[in-house]
């Protein structure tokens, strides 16, 4: 099977299912922080006993973490993040964040410092960029269809193109 036809089936799963629909909304967002905090313990070749010393508590309870048997409190997560040299940042828009791909960040960091920009900055540039281009491009589309509509030729068109 492949990835896509799992996701599909996961998400069909997910709106069968009420209890499922909830546990992952629910673990969704921590989810997503341990795939990342495993990312970059195993980058800086780190353990779990590694972090557990960097925050002075035990490897079973960061195993506890890791493998979702209880649920860290905040200040947990930022020593968690902390001891991999990361930042916790929680936002009510998850919709609205965009996470950099793992092989990709390396790269963006070294453009950012390329233009003297913060990682940030560098980023908030480049969306903003890239969806200003894009809304152009979707105007000039919306422009030739509503000409083409226009014209003698009666066609059935419909001025109002999904993207």
């Amino acid at each position: 099977m492949k990835k896509d036809q799992v996701l599909d089936y996961m998400d069909s799963l997910e709106k069968e299912d009420e209890k499922l629909a909830s546990f992952v909304k629910m673990y969704e967002a921590l989810s997503s922080f341990l795939t990342d905090f495993d990312f970059m313990k195993d980058s800086l070749g780190l353990t779990q006993k590694d972090i557990a010393d960097k925050m002075g508590t035990t490897q079973s309870a960061i195993s506890r973490i890791a493998s979702l048997k209880t649920n860290p409190s905040y200040k947990q997560l930022l020593k968690m993040a902390e001891a991999v040299g990361g930042n916790l940042y929680i936002t009510p828009m998850k919709d609205m964040t965009v996470q950099v791909p793992y092989d990709l960040q390396e790269t963006v960091r070294k453009l950012a410092e390329g233009e003297d920009k913060t990682t940030n900055e560098y980023l908030d540039r480049v969306v903003r960029d890239a969806i200003e281009l894009e809304l152009a491009g979707y105007l000039n589309r919306t422009l030739a269809l509503n000409k083409a509509c226009e014209s003698k030729v009666k066609y059935k068109c419909d001025p109002k193109p999904k993207i």
